[in-house]
């Protein structure tokens, strides 16, 4: 067994789903999330990109013993044919017994996706795999099959089923229709409960709190905020004790102030630092913070510079204003003086198009960038 010193790799995780080493917090959601399913109640779930939501539900289904639990991921899905297809392919692997032989299972597939003539191959490697043979699918009695698989499942083994769709808000996209369809299949499902993830907040607005869409008050609403601040302190302390390393209070605070708490950005933040306390930096250096906050933004200055570069006049001057005002006092006078903004009705304007573009999210009544480094590179312009 190796000791503190002699471990390898940075334990902080970014960018990818966190396994349990890496998961902070989350206790309240955890819990509201698994009384959900346990309930056979659907959830509508947003929050900002890069906060987590996805690590969430997985971590949620890894603990789920009282239902069979599935993710889909909406966010490549190019048509109404190639949502069917992958989404047939899914609900194959997880729902069916891949090691019945196969002409008992290509007969259950057959009951469950009549009409489409389901099929099973196998690789080189033996591996079984799934297709329907119909060219193309987009017919509504074809799409409510695949739609109502789930729940003549459930019905047949009496068991609970809860199906996440991540990225929910590109299900308009993918086809105006699917809503309607998805809404006419699923107000039927007894057994069958269903989680929406979306990251676009307008979107998934629309979808489930306008009067006028199918899925109005379908589901439960939830949103995912960021982590609290002592929570993530003792996470971060702990990490680095783990390894031997002391960080210092003023540190784990400049991580914090900066990431404002968000999930994401803290562990990149903390990964960074890591490295650097790791190598022999002095993190109570005048300049430290600087060290580490030019090492974060150096990759993304290209990219930063070119989003700014598409920006209207309008819409720079706002971002310039919340990244040196703050989102709360946008609207007085004051600021609207101070960094030459316009009208109301204007502003209101220029703050939908940033929030559509996702480079801000609005919290109670204070607007935040879904980037905080973003903020912190147009504080140097």
């Amino acid at each position: 067994m190796k000791s503190k010193n002699e471990l390898d790799g940075n334990p902080f995780q970014f960018g990818v789903v966190i396994d349990d080493t890496a998961f902070c917090n989350r206790i309240k959601e955890i819990s509201f999330l698994k009384q959900q399913i346990e309930n056979g109640y659907s959830t509508w779930l947003f929050s900002p990109r890069r906060f987590g939501k996805t690590s969430l539900v997985d971590k949620v289904f890894r603990e789920t013993t009282s239902a069979i639990c599935i993710y889909v991921d909406l966010y490549n899905i190019k048509s109404l044919d190639d949502f069917s297809r992958k989404y047939s392919d899914i609900l194959a692997r997880e729902l069916f017994n891949w090691r019945d032989e196969i002409k008992s299972l290509t007969n259950k597939l057959s009951d469950s996706f009549r009409h489409l003539s389901p099929g099973v191959s196998f690789d080189q490697f033996g591996n079984p795999g799934f297709s329907l043979n119909i060219n193309k699918i987009e017919q509504q009695r074809d799409i409510e099959t695949i739609l109502d698989v789930p729940n003549s499942i459930s019905q047949q083994r009496k068991k609970r089923i809860c199906i996440a769709f991540d990225e929910f808000q590109e299900i308009s996209r993918i086809d105006p229709f699917l809503l309607n369809w998805m809404r006419s299949s699923f107000q039927r499902h007894r057994d069958v409960s269903y989680i929406f993830l979306g990251s676009k907040q307008s979107m998934m607005e629309d979808i489930f709190a306008s009067a006028q869409s199918p899925f109005f008050e379908f589901a439960t609403r939830m949103k995912l905020s960021v982590i609290n601040k002592t929570e993530l302190s003792g996470f971060i302390k702990e990490k680095f004790n783990d390894y031997g390393l002391e960080i210092r209070k003023h540190t784990v605070e400049s991580i914090l102030e900066v990431s404002e708490c968000q999930p994401h950005y803290t562990q990149f933040f903390a990964s960074v630092v890591f490295d650097l306390i790791r190598s022999g930096i002095d993190q109570d250096k005048e300049d430290f913070r600087d060290s580490w906050l030019n090492r974060v933004m150096y990759s993304q200055i290209d990219i930063f510079q070119d989003i700014y570069d598409q920006l209207t006049t309008t819409q720079r001057s706002t971002l310039l204003a919340l990244a040196k005002n703050g989102g709360s006092g946008i609207f007085s006078d004051k600021v609207r003086t101070m960094f030459d903004l316009p009208v109301s009705s204007s502003l209101t304007e220029a703050l939908k198009a940033l929030q559509k573009k996702a480079l801000v999210y609005k919290s109670e009544n204070e607007y935040r960038f879904a980037n905080p480094v973003f903020r912190e590179w147009l504080l140097t312009l």
